[in-house]
């Protein structure tokens, strides 16, 4: 594998990422680093338009950092190259890990308990909900 590099890259499906990329050259694929989809922002003020750009999670259903994507997604790609950049990527990717190490240590999966709800019979339960159809 390759030294890695700051990349944005163009993909065929439209989308803009920005990644830590290196090429696995056996495999004809890149593997790319806490990968960020770029994503259009602008703002029409009174008397002034700006235009800019955030980053967000690219893959937003996982906690992995990593991916491989096949050179045959791409459509282009650039070494970033203005320090600006790079520490903007740096910052969102470093904010972004804190979230998920936040989420990570304070999640802890729900224990249900005979408190939160009513046991009983079937029978009692049709009973219930015959009574209930019957006063609507």
């Amino acid at each position: 594998m390759e030294p890695d590099f700051l990349a944005t890259i163009k993909l065929i499906t439209g989308e803009e990422i920005i990644a830590k990329v290196s090429y696995m050259p056996d495999d004809d694929s890149l593997v790319l680093e806490n990968p960020m989809e770029v994503n259009s922002i602008s703002h029409q003020g009174k008397s002034i338009k700006v235009n800019g750009f955030s980053l967000n999670e690219w893959i937003k259903s996982t906690f992995d950092q990593m991916f491989i994507l096949p050179k045959t997604h791409v459509v282009t790609m650039t070494e970033v190259e203005d320090k600006r950049l790079h520490m903007f990527y740096d910052e969102c990717v470093s904010q972004h890990i804190t979230q998920i190490s936040s989420f990570k240590d304070t999640f802890e999966p729900r224990k249900f308990t005979r408190e939160m709800g009513s046991l009983g019979s079937a029978k009692d339960t049709r009973k219930k909900l015959e009574d209930l159809y019957n006063r609507s």
